[in-house]
């Protein structure tokens, strides 16, 4: 019977060792962690801690930074709407007590003396309005628009200015759309209601450099890049234009040649009119498709066919004024040299303003707005013409060419223009004539030539002229004052007196268009008082209206002032509304955000946030292995004999 040997072996020193090592290195890390987590109270001090949960944790943290930021907006706007709301509530107050004062003075017993009292109440209510109108919330002026800086208004120069923005503040609270949170001086007082509202349209011509971005396009929706398609000679030859990556007229212009070009056509492309004109080289028909839904060619007007020998030639592109429009490119470019100044008088003030330099819309709105004058041009919003806004309330602005120029009525900026309509003048209340009769006669130099005039069809300031004219019979005529403001009347009778305009028929047509007057003595023309100043329908204006109402003892004026007062009040009244109403949404916004963080909050809590009952138990768990582990590897590693044998 055979024996199997039985054969010997033994677990080095060092295998031991080196086995002994790993395992208390394990054992070392896992206490490691476990002291980590317990002194940072956080589960996850690094990715690999565990990578799913860590990319949950990084994932909410994100989403939790921006509902904080959110939060923070949500807060400042609610606010801001308070603040906004408190003091609106002090304008009505204000209004209120000012509308009370003019009901009670305008009564016919009441004394001058009591009247010449209420003078000094009302300053002080004015004084309040525009210290209201000058509040601020953390350093932020709540009625300036974007001019957050310096306060809106100030009174002066006979009025009061206002000089902040009329943008609204918007505050990120989520959602599509940015929130409103602040009422402007416009919407608060309505400083800015008096405008000359350009009447010129300048909408400028196309040229190469012309931003895509600054064309209402043909069909007046912009331009919306894309591919489209040229057919020419019935197809035999068509090519692709892309035109997605272009930014301005020529860049599509470009396109539209370079891929000409490729396909061997014939097709040149250019700038030409209001639009793009596209000829055939070799006298064939153009034909131009949008590409599967695009509508570039469209926008472009040149989505149609033209007949061979004759070129395509696109609609009307529409270009939008803007800043950099230059100046020749204005009203389809026919804007001719600026070489005359218009003058602007705004109450005391006054300028000359000098237009003959200005390259762009930029210059010519910058030489306006830096006159000192009180006024601010702008781009109107359909983007065709400019507007002046007068931001002196109490005072009229006006605007005049000079030196026989017609730079102010090619800008549309004239504050009496032909088409100036009546019932504008005068602030609105227009000019009262007697139907069917002559509402008055103008009396020449030589004393016996009369004119007698109806005006009673009228509705415009060249109407007036005409009637003028007609019933003056080339002797007595009427024009535009070339050299300022007003109404000019020559008289061609040669005679040593003055012009004289008398009233017919208890008419008082003369007053209203300020031809109640006669003529400087040796001079052959009337110019009447200009009667179609600008002023801004604002509370300040009708305030200062009613101070000098009472001021005057002028009974019809303060009822005047009194009912104008009286639409501010309801007017204050629905403002207060809208901005209680945007302060309702917004603390109830305030509410379900923080709802919302709250739940990010914790479901953050749950990914990332240390159990201690549960780590307590780990740590333990870890001491002890590693304490066990050291108490094995003492024993492990005891030298014997056997190390020796062998």
């Amino acid at each position: 019977m055979a024996v199997t040997p039985i054969n010997f072996s033994r677990v080095s020193h060092n295998l031991r060792t080196m086995s002994l090592l790993d395992s208390l290195r394990k054992n070392t890390m896992a206490l490691f962690a476990e002291q980590n987590r317990l002194s940072t109270g956080k589960l996850l001090n690094a990715p690999s801690d565990d990578p799913v949960a860590a990319s949950k944790a990084l994932n909410l943290t994100q989403i939790l930074d921006r509902q904080e930021q959110v939060l923070y907006n949500i807060r400042h706007a609610d606010s801001f709407l308070a603040a906004t709301d408190n003091e609106v509530s002090q304008i009505s107050d204000l209004l209120l007590e000012a509308k009370t004062i003019a009901s009670d003075m305008v009564n016919s017993v009441v004394l001058p003396e009591e009247r010449e009292a209420k003078v000094e109440v009302i300053k002080s209510i004015v004084a309040q309005l525009i210290a209201v109108g000058n509040r601020t919330y953390n350093g932020v002026q709540l009625f300036a628009g974007k001019k957050t800086l310096s306060s809106p208004f100030t009174r002066e120069l006979g009025g009061v200015t206002f000089t902040g923005d009329t943008t609204a503040l918007n505050a990120k609270i989520g959602g599509a759309e940015d929130a409103v949170i602040n009422l402007t001086g416009a919407e608060l007082y309505g400083v800015t209601t008096g405008q000359v509202l350009g009447y010129q349209n300048l909408e400028p011509i196309p040229l190469p450099e012309t931003r895509l971005v600054d064309l209402k396009g043909a069909t007046e929706l912009g331009i919306r890049l894309g591919q489209f398609q040229v057919l020419e000679n019935g197809g035999a030859t068509a090519f692709t234009v892309d035109v997605t990556g272009a930014d301005s007229l020529g860049n599509v212009v470009a396109a539209i040649n370079a891929a000409s070009a490729d396909a061997g056509a014939t097709v040149t492309a250019s700038v030409l009119g209001t639009g793009i004109r596209l000829t055939s080289g070799g006298g064939f028909d153009i034909e131009v498709r949008d590409s599967g839904n695009g509508t570039v060619a469209s926008d472009l007007g040149i989505r149609k066919t033209a007949i061979a020998g004759v070129p395509l030639d696109g609609d009307n592109l529409h270009a939008k004024l803007v800043n950099t429009t230059p100046v020749p490119a204005l009203g389809g470019g026919t804007m001719p040299a600026l070489v005359t100044p218009i003058r602007i008088t705004n109450g005391t003030l006054s300028a000359d303003i000098d237009l003959g330099g200005a390259q762009s819309v930029q210059d010519i709105l910058n030489a306006i707005n830096t006159a000192k004058v009180a006024v601010r041009a702008v781009i109107n919003d359909t983007q065709d013409g400019i507007n002046v806004i007068n931001l002196l309330s109490g005072q009229e602005m006006r605007i005049a060419d000079v030196g026989g120029g017609t730079t102010a009525e090619d800008l549309g900026i004239r504050t009496l223009h032909a088409d100036t309509s009546l019932a504008d003048l005068n602030h609105g209340d227009g000019v009262s004539s007697e139907v069917g009769k002559p509402d008055f006669q103008i009396v020449g130099r030589d004393g016996t030539t009369l004119v007698d005039v109806d005006v009673s069809g009228a509705t415009t300031i060249q109407d007036v002229i005409d009637a003028i004219n007609a019933a003056g019979g080339g002797v007595i005529t009427a024009s535009l004052n070339p050299d300022g403001t007003g109404l000019r009347i020559d008289d061609a009778t040669g005679g040593a007196g003055v012009i004289r305009v008398q009233r017919l028929n208890g008419s008082f047509a003369m007053d209203g268009l300020g031809l109640n007057k006669t003529s400087v003595a040796g001079d052959a023309f009337l110019i009447s008082d200009d009667v179609a100043g600008v002023r801004p329908k604002s509370v300040f204006s009708v305030l200062l209206d009613l101070e000098a109402a009472l001021q005057q003892d002028d009974t019809q004026a303060i009822n005047r002032a009194g009912q104008e007062l009286e639409t501010f009040v309801t007017s204050t009244v629905r403002v207060r509304g809208i901005v209680g109403s945007r302060a309702q949404a917004m603390s109830e916004r305030v509410l379900f955000t923080e709802d919302a963080v709250q739940a990010t909050r914790t479901l953050l809590s749950q990914v990332q946030d240390l159990d201690y009952t549960e780590a307590v138990t780990r740590f333990q768990q870890a001491q002890t292995a590693l304490e066990a582990n050291l108490m094995t590897g003492s024993r492990l590693l005891t030298i014997s004999l056997l190390d020796f044998l062998g």
